[in-house]
Formats: structure tokens, C-alpha cells, sequence
């Protein structure tokens, strides 16, 4: 029986197409792909016992073998480390090489089914190692065994933004023209204020104006600002006058209404005298009926339209109430509006002057960036079982399968020797796992 079972193992090894494995195999990582193949022993009875040349315990049975198809198949390792086997759940694998991995799942099979088994593991495909940074072309490269740093960037083209080529130089131009753009947004800004304030602040503001541009420059921008307040300026009193004019003329209407209503009422009086005096006489026989009956009739009309009047006179007093908050409302809005605009100046002014520092800066180091040749610093991120980890690079280093190399500008630019390891920064561990 032992025979048997060491010639079933020999026939799985050949069947699976690895050969014979190097001592313990490459170390598993997240990411790698495996081809794994699960193969199940078993005994069946000998339909023909007592062949000459065996014993009768052995005629008795024939050991054999089956490939268990619902359990093989490729399977991913997990970014926890852990490959998900169907019936086995999650059996850890990242770390282990790919012997000690067989092993473990030979002994997997065997505890849940109770029986000998067989396993096959192979690798099907590695997780990429990723490329990023000052490089060509970013991106996930397949892993090769052994593979070190350099051949990484070789792989993503090379160092970017080499001072040879045309990127650079087209970079530093770029830069140099948002240092423009920022200081034309300061100088417009600085006139700006100048024009907005009077007195020692728009002194002050002006003399800025004049070291920035210069005193022509200076001049043109500060008479073309002051020219647009101007005529803002113009625009904001003639609505002033209109409203002014607006609530003079529901004031005039006022004063009208009730000097026609003051007329009116004296009529209204003359008339109510006359009412009372035909009254009088009809009441001893002199006038007929009908004539104090038009009297009374014109005297209920003239009440009717003295009640006009005093509707029309309130109504006039609404409308000067309404004109005379809308002028005081205005000049409120012009006065916020002013003090907005040299908010709002003084923010630009803030900004423009941030964005030029910074664009002068920046531009002044990438010109002398491209004057040598750039040092650079190597980066690599490791994910491992206690979690990502930061370390620092040379050109020689090895890589593993899943790392990504940051490939960095060294802003010590020559004064310190290439290829020197730079101090790591982990997040978890100073080594790899």
C-alpha cells in the first residue's frame, strides 16, 4: 500500500507540470494568482485477488485516484492575505512560500474529508509592482522575479521632466506666465484700491502701485480705474435723483391734495349753510319741497367727493413714504457697496499678491531645477499583515510583487550623492515584512 501511495504522488507531480520545486518555493503575496489542483485517494476492491506476487492483504484492494474538479481552480490571494476556497473557507496564504502553502492545504483536505489527498499549487500570475511619480509613464508593470528598482523605472519610461526635453521647458514657461498673470492681477488690484480710497491709505496704496509697475504703468492703471468710478459713480446719482425726484414729487402731490381738499370743504360749508336755510323756509311754506330736495342731493354729492379727496390724499402720503425710504435705502445700499468693493479689493489684493509669491518661487526653483540634473529619491510602499508600510529605496533595492515605488524629486538636489538611502518614514514598521 505504501508503494502505491508514493507512485500516486509521483503520477500527481508529473500530471500537475511543475517538476520538482525548489526548497520551500517563492513567498506568496496579496495579489498573486495560483492554479491549485486538489486530487482525492481511495481503495476499491481487486475484482481478480490472489495474483502470484502478492500478499492477500494487498490483492485484496487497489489504491487509486481522482481529481476533485469541484475544488480546484485558480484562485486570487486576497488583499487580507487569505485565499476564499470553496468548502475550506479562508485558509492564509500571503508570507508562506509555495511549499509551505501545499502543505498546509494537503492537511486542510485531509482534516475535513478524512482521507489522503494530493495538491498541486502553481503560480499562475503575480500581483504588479506600481510605478509612480516623477516617471514617463505611471502605471502597474508585471512582476518579474528579482526585479529591482531601476528596472521599475526603466519600465515606466524613465525619469520625467528630464532637462533634455522639451516638457521641461514648456513646464518652467508655464510657470513663469502664471508669475505674470498673478502680478497683473496685483498691479489691477493695487490701482484699484488707490482710486476706491482718498487721503494717506490711498497714499499709501499708490506708492505700492508705483514700485510694482513702475510710475507710467502705474499712472495708466490708476487713470483708467478712477475713469470707471467715474462713470459709476455718474450712474449712482442719477438713480439718486430719481429717486429724490420721485419722493419731491409724492410730497408736492401731498401739499395739492390737501390745499384742494381745505378749498373743498369750505365750499362744502357754504353748501351745508344753504341746506339748512331751505330747510327753514320750506318749513314755513315759502320753497316747494323739490328744490330743498336738490340742495340736499348736492350737498350728500360734495360729502362723497370730499371722501375722495381724503382717500387721495392718503394714498399720496403712502407713496411719499414709500419714495422717501427708497432714496434712504439706496444710499445705504451705495455706502455697502462701497465698503464691499474695497472688502473685495483688499481680498484680490491678498490673493494675487499669495499666488505671485508662490508662482516666483516656483518658477525660480525650476529654472535652476533644469540647469543639472535632478536628484531623485525612491519610495516604496509594502502592504504586509500589519498593515501598509513606508520605506526608502536605492536604485538596487528588490522589489516584491504589490509594491508601489514612488519615484520623487530629491529637493537636496547634488550636494548629497545619489543612490544615498534617505530616512524612512513607516506607517506601522521600519522594515519589510
Amino acid at each position: 500500500m505504501l508503494r502505491c501511495r508514493a507512485v500516486a504522488f509521483a503520477v500527481l507531480t508529473l500530471l500537475s507540470g511543475q517538476g520538482a520545486l525548489a526548497e520551500g518555493g517563492p513567498v506568496l503575496r496579496s495579489g498573486d494568482r495560483l492554479k491549485i489542483t486538489f486530487y482525492e485517494t481511495m481503495e476499491i476492491p481487486n475484482p481478480a485477488p490472489g495474483d502470484k506476487g502478492q500478499s492477500a492483504g494487498a490483492a485484496a484492494v487497489i489504491q487509486t485516484f481522482y481529481q476533485r474538479v469541484d475544488l480546484s481552480g485558480e484562485y486570487s490571494i486576497e488583499q487580507g492575505g487569505a485565499l476564499a476556497l470553496p468548502f475550506f473557507g479562508f485558509v492564509p496564504a500571503a508570507g508562506k512560500p509555495l511549499e509551505t502553502l501545499r502543505t498546509d492545504l494537503m492537511g486542510v483536505f485531509e482534516t475535513a474529508f478524512g482521507r489522503h489527498g494530493g495538491v498541486t499549487v502553481g503560480l499562475v500570475q503575480r500581483a504588479p509592482v506600481f510605478v509612480v511619480g516623477s516617471v514617463r509613464a505611471p502605471g502597474a508593470y508585471p512582476y518579474t522575479g528579482g526585479m529591482i528598482v531601476l528596472q521599475a523605472v526603466a519600465l515606466a519610461g524613465g525619469r520625467d521632466r528630464d532637462p533634455a526635453t522639451l516638457s521641461g521647458v514648456v513646464e518652467t514657461l508655464r510657470e513663469r506666465e502664471r508669475e505674470d498673470v498673478a502680478r497683473t492681477r496685483l498691479k489691477r488690484a493695487l490701482a484699484r484700491k488707490a482710486a476706491l480710497t482718498a487721503g494717506r491709505a490711498g497714499a499709501e496704496v499708490q506708492e505700492r502701485l508705483r514700485t510694482l509697475a513702475g510710475p507710467e504703468e502705474a499712472a495708466a492703471l490708476l487713470g483708467a480705474e478712477t475713469k470707471v468710478l467715474r462713470l459709476e459713480a455718474s450712474l449712482q446719482t442719477s438713480d439718486e435723483g430719481s429717486r429724490k425726484a420721485a419722493a419731491d414729487a409724492s410730497g408736492t402731490e401731498v401739499d395739492l391734495l390737501r390745499k384742494r381738499l381745505e378749498t373743498y370743504g369750505a365750499q362744502i360749508a357754504a353748501r351745508g349753510d344753504r341746506l339748512r336755510t331751505m330747510e327753514a323756509l320750506f318749513s314755513r311754506q315759502v320753497v316747494e319741497s323739490e328744490r330743498v330736495a336738490d340742495v340736499r342731493r348736492d350737498f350728500i354729492d360734495m360729502e362723497g367727493r370730499r371722501r375722495d379727496y381724503e382717500v387721495g390724499i392718503l394714498q399720496a402720503e403712502q407713496r411719499q413714504r414709500m419714495a422717501r425710504e427708497a432714496l434712504d435705502q439706496g444710499n445705504a445700499r451705495q455706502r455697502l457697496t462701497a465698503e464691499r468693493e474695497i472688502a473685495l479689493v483688499d481680498a484680490e489684493i491678498a490673493s494675487a499678491e499669495r499666488a505671485l509669491s508662490t508662482a516666483t518661487v516656483v518658477g525660480a526653483t525650476m529654472s535652476a531645477g533644469w540647469a543639472r540634473d535632478p536628484v531623485l529619491a525612491y519610495r516604496i510602499v509594502r502592504s504586509g499583515t500589519g498593515g501598509a508600510q513606508v520605506l526608502s529605496a536605492t536604485e538596487t533595492d528588490s522589489l516584491e510583487p504589490g509594491d508601489v515605488l514612488k519615484v520623487l524629486i530629491d529637493p537636496r538636489g547634488d550636494e548629497h550623492p545619489r543612490n544615498v538611502t534617505a530616512e524612512a518614514t513607516p506607517s506601522r514598521a521600519d522594515s519589510a515584512p
